[in-house]
């Protein structure tokens, strides 16, 4: 369908009914011709024009999965043109804060003659954690390698002095060696450093320095008490803000596929097909939580990711100074390479094998369904596999670690086992799929200790073999 006969169908409309908007068109056009990208480039347009940027994206995405067309192309370009004016939108908001916090450091500084204290600020029920739920922060980020322990010392007390100011327990800064194409002085939220600089723990309250420990040159340090204690605490934070992710990402795809959010979070967990996760992530006994409280009323449709924070409070650690964003998956076909983020945030790394002579498709898509053990002759679907468009290609393991790194599968996206089985745990049914042959911006990347949910019998689906293009 041309533009002028698309036009024609929404005059039609508009005539039979008189009394309904533009809006209400592009929803009923959308659900009696779904595979047409014209309905869904419209719908996203006019939804985004009433600030239901949320919605827009889904509409967008949808256009996306169709056929290429006379609108596919004004469909990308409507789907960027919103993400980096979100992101855009989350930078300023960003540094507004930051410069927030800076004015209110200097003024505590110049008129206040006491240690700097913040008023108290009033807080719901949901948002109050008992002091023995705090848990000891820690921020990895990344430091210039030519720089002498003093230089280093001094900036990373800037850092933490302006970075943090609405703290009130003393947190610790953990400085690591340069990583390629990461931003200096930013928090690394899923990084696990081999070696380190230094370390400072920090008191915002009397904006002093309670313990630093630096080095000439960067080691492992593990002879050094206070690195290891550091290491101990980023990987339980770690654990706890992939818990909570997992979580998030799981039910704004849900409400995103089905317009509200889950009674209770053992939804998410069900039998195939409706296995969103394999389990619900449990806190570890040193979180002194049995489970992630859940606030489903606390949910608001106009700012659905951005209320997850309330619907699924981060208990124990504060929030990000740069926010979790939803879970993607972005493969890079000339690398050889898939990342798991989260907005800016490099969540997992992993190495993939892609189709050979380009069959591995371009594009965007959604992971569509979630099969544990999905059978196959030899195994060659390994332990794990995630549809990501009808007509055979799917995310998968193997039986052939070799091709790993390599373009061998007719289409397919392949990983080592352990690695499917991780991706399994964190990426929900809904999330998005960008596969492109852009290199990633981070060409390298240690990855936290693994997280694997187990997956049950349940989610197999026994008696079915599966054909994809392997």
């Amino acid at each position: 369908m041309n533009k002028v006969q698309f036009l024609q169908e929404k005059s039609s409309y508009h005539i039979t009914y008189p009394n309904r908007t533009d809006l209400s068109f592009y929803r009923w056009f959308t659900e009696n011709h779904p595979d047409l990208a014209v309905g869904w480039y419209h719908l996203g347009m006019e939804r985004e024009r009433l600030g239901n940027e949320d919605q827009a994206l889904e509409a967008y995405r949808r256009g996306l999965h169709l056929p290429a067309d006379d609108f596919s192309e004004q469909l990308r370009d409507a789907y960027h043109d919103l993400l980096r004016k979100r992101r855009r939108t989350m930078w300023k908001r960003t540094t507004r804060l930051l410069l927030a916090s800076l004015l209110f450091l200097f003024g505590q500084f110049v008129y206040s003659p006491s240690p700097l204290t913040e008023p108290k600020e009033s807080a719901s029920p949901e948002s109050v954690v008992p002091a023995h739920l705090q848990r000891p922060h820690v921020e990895v980020i990344a430091v210039p390698g030519n720089v002498s322990r003093s230089q280093l010392r001094s900036q990373v007390e800037a850092y933490a002095a302006a970075r943090r100011p609405s703290l009130k327990q003393p947190y610790i800064v953990l400085a690591v060696p340069e990583v390629a194409g990461a931003p200096l002085f930013t928090p690394l939220l899923f990084y696990r450093p081999a070696e380190v600089r230094g370390l400072l723990r920090y008191d915002p309250v009397s904006r002093t320095v309670l313990q630093d420990v630096w080095f000439d040159q960067a080691c492992d340090c593990l002879d050094k008490p206070a690195v290891q204690n550091a290491r101990s605490a980023l990987a339980e934070e770690q654990r706890a803000l992939e818990q909570v992710l997992i979580l998030r990402n799981a039910l704004y795809r849900t409400y995103q596929q089905k317009g509200y959010l889950p009674e209770s979070l053992d939804r998410l967990a069900g039998s195939y097909p409706a296995n969103s996760l394999p389990e619900v992530p449990v806190p570890t006994p040193a979180s002194g939580l049995t489970a992630w409280p859940y606030y489903p009323a606390l949910f608001r449709p106009e700012s659905a990711w951005e209320s997850m924070q309330n619907v699924l409070p981060l208990q124990g650690y504060p929030e990000p100074f740069i926010p979790l964003q939803p879970l993607q998956i972005q493969v890079h076909q000339a690398g050889h390479t898939m990342t798991l983020a989260s907005g800016p945030h490099v969540v997992r790394r992993y190495p993939i094998g892609i189709g050979k002579n380009g069959s591995t498709p371009e594009g965007y898509f959604t992971i569509q369904k979630k099969i544990n053990r999905p059978e196959g002759h030899d195994h060659i679907y390994g332990s794990r596999g995630l549809v990501f468009q009808s007509d055979g290609y799917a995310i998968h393991g193997t039986n052939q670690p070799d091709s790993i790194g390599k373009s061998m599968s007719l289409g397919c996206i392949r990983l080592h086992n352990p690695d499917v089985e991780e991706l399994y745990t964190f990426a929900a049914t809904g999330t998005e799929v960008i596969i492109s042959d852009r290199t990633p911006t981070v060409p390298q990347w240690a990855n936290p200790g693994p997280y694997v949910l187990a997956a049950g019998p349940e989610e197999e689906t026994r008696g079915v073999t599966y054909h994809w293009l392997h």
